[in-house]
Formats: C-alpha cells, sequence, structure tokens
C-alpha cells in the first residue's frame, strides 16, 4: 500500500475546520453546574462547512462570559428570554444561526488541537431586517390595477 505519511500534527488539523464563520444548529443543551458552582447551560452544536461537512463542537454559556452568552441567545433568536433574565437549556435546543469558530492549541502540548466557539454572529439590526422583510412582502403582494 502506498500513501503519503502525516505527522501527528497534520493528522490533527485534518479533523479541524480553519478559523471563520460558520453556520450552526444545536442539537442538545443540558442545563449544568460548573466545578466553580456556576450554572451554565452545554450546547451540542453541529458546525457546517461550505462543502456540506459537518463537525461536532460543544459549547458552555454562562455569566461569566457575559458577552458570548448574550450573543448566543440573540443569534438564536431569544434576545426577549435574555433581556428577562433566564434562559434554559431547552431555550436553545433546535436553534440555528452562525458562529465564529477558531482553534484551541493546548498550551502543554497534552491534548491535541480543537475547534472552539469563539463567538456567536448577531444580526447587527433584526428590527431593520423583519422591516425590510415587510417592506419587501408588501411590495411583492401589491395589487396593480390594470
Amino acid at each position: 500500500m502506498k500513501f503519503a505519511p502525516k505527522s501527528d500534527k497534520e493528522l490533527s488539523e485534518a479533523n479541524l475546520l480553519p478559523a471563520g464563520i460558520y453556520d450552526f444548529e444545536i442539537g442538545t443543551a443540558e442545563d449544568k453546574v460548573s466545578h466553580a458552582g456556576n450554572e451554565m447551560i452545554k450546547v451540542d452544536l453541529t458546525v457546517f462547512d461550505a462543502n456540506g461537512g459537518k463537525r461536532f463542537v460543544y459549547d458552555y454559556l454562562m455569566e461569566a462570559m457575559a458577552y458570548k452568552l448574550k450573543h448566543a441567545a440573540q443569534a438564536c433568536g431569544l434576545e426577549d428570554k435574555y433581556n428577562n433574565g433566564s434562559l434554559t437549556a431547552d431555550d436553545f435546543i433546535g436553534k440555528c444561526g452562525k458562529l465564529k469558530l477558531k482553534i484551541q492549541s493546548d498550551k502543554n502540548g497534552v491534548y491535541a488541537d480543537k475547534n472552539v466557539v469563539h463567538d456567536y454572529v448577531v444580526d447587527k439590526d433584526p428590527k431593520a431586517t423583519k422591516q425590510e422583510a415587510k417592506n419587501l412582502d408588501d411590495i411583492l403582494n401589491d395589487s396593480i390595477p390594470y
């Protein structure tokens, strides 16, 4: 058998997505408590690449990383629940959006590099987007007299 030998690093990187923005869907989510005793939500994400492939990544949403928690809620259409100060794992199940993925390396070199969620991509102005959709709908459904 002929093959191209690869280093451990090359083999590890073959299973990673490059840093960038990707579509995601949340498959499962569960309410948990961190080792430090803080409430958090663990989400299991399916991340889709440009070729239709997918990778599985997990993330932890917690108040200690407030920007990420808020952006995850906004990206998943849960801003009202976020603003009320109460989110549960069930709120996130089946939600889709976009996220910023990066590659995290183990500083001690014990574990392989892995993809992690850096942040969630928030629609800059969801109200404007809804208004634009309504305007388009009004135009398309306008009755034109003949």
